[in-house]
C-alpha cells in the first residue's frame, strides 16, 4: 500500500525543520512533504513573499501531482496558508485535501493581529515585539546578534504580511476538508477563537489540546500524540475509499 501524502507548512519566521520531531514520529503509511517558503532553509537565496495568494500559488506548484488525495498540516501562519492551499486545489479540481490539521492559530474569522499598520511598514524593533506578543517569541541568541536580529526581522516582516493579506482578503475561505485543530494548552488562543475554525469548513471540526505553548510540537511526546491522531484520521480516509 502506498503512503498517504501529508503536506507540512511552517510558521512565520520559521522553516521546515520545525516539523522534525513529528516527521520522526510518523508511521511509514504517512509520507511527510515539508514545504518551505522562500527566504529560508534550502530557499534562503530567494526573495520572501509578502502576499498570501502568491505564497499559496507557489505551494501548489511545489507539491505538483501527489495523487487524488492529500492531507495538510499548517503550524501558526501555516494553518492559514494550509486553508488557502486546500481551497485553491479544490478550485483547480486537481487534488482533494481530506483533512486540514490547523495548528497553533485562531480560526481566521476570529483572528485579530497584534498590529494595525501594514507589516511591511514596521521597523525591526516593532516586528520583534509583535513576534513576542504573538506567542512565538524570538530566541535570545537571535536578539543578541545584530546581524541575525536584522535578518530575522526582515523574514518576520514578510511572513506577518502573509497573515495580514490572507486575513484582509481570504478569511472567509471555506474548504470541503475536515479540520482538526491542534493547540498548546498554554498558547494565547481561547476556545472561542479555536472553535471559529468550524466556519471555514463544510466538514467536521475537532479541537485537540496538547501540553505546552506555541511550539508544543517540538516536544517528542506531543509529536507521538499528533502522529497517532494523524495516522488514525488518514487511515479512516483511506478505508472509506476502499
Amino acid at each position: 500500500m502506498s503512503s498517504f501524502p501529508l503536506v507540512l507548512i511552517h510558521h512565520a519566521g520559521g522553516a521546515a525543520n520545525v516539523f522534525a520531531p513529528l516527521q520522526r514520529a510518523l508511521p511509514a503509511s504517512v509520507r511527510p512533504i515539508a514545504l518551505e517558503l522562500p527566504g529560508r532553509g534550502r530557499r534562503w537565496r530567494e526573495q520572501p513573499f509578502t502576499d498570501a495568494r502568491d505564497a499559496i500559488a507557489d505551494m501548489a506548484r511545489q507539491i505538483g501531482d501527489l495523487g487524488p488525495e492529500i492531507a495538510i498540516l499548517g503550524h501558526s501562519l501555516g494553518a492559514y496558508l494550509g486553508l488557502g492551499l486546500a481551497a485553491f486545489l479544490e478550485r483547480q479540481n486537481r487534488v482533494r485535501c481530506s483533512t486540514l490539521f490547523a495548528s497553533a492559530n485562531a480560526g481566521p474569522r476570529a483572528a485579530a493581529l497584534p498590529f494595525d499598520k501594514p507589516a511591511m511598514e514596521c521597523g525591526d524593533d516593532e516586528i520583534i515585539e509583535i513576534a513576542m506578543l504573538s506567542g512565538g517569541g524570538v530566541p535570545k541568541e537571535v536578539l543578541d546578534n545584530q546581524q541575525l536580529r536584522s535578518r530575522t526581522a526582515a523574514l518576520l516582516r514578510a511572513d506577518f504580511s502573509l497573515s495580514q493579506t490572507f486575513l484582509a482578503s481570504d478569511r472567509q475561505t471555506v474548504t470541503e476538508a475536515d479540520i482538526e485543530v491542534f493547540c498548546g494548552s498554554e498558547d494565547i488562543f481561547d476556545d472561542q477563537q479555536l472553535r471559529a475554525w468550524a466556519s471555514n469548513s463544510t466538514g467536521r471540526t475537532v479541537i485537540r489540546y496538547l501540553p505546552g505553548g506555541h511550539f508544543y510540537l517540538s516536544n517528542m511526546d506531543n509529536a507521538d500524540t499528533m502522529s497517532s491522531v494523524i495516522d488514525a484520521r488518514i487511515g479512516a480516509t483511506a478505508s472509506s475509499q476502499v
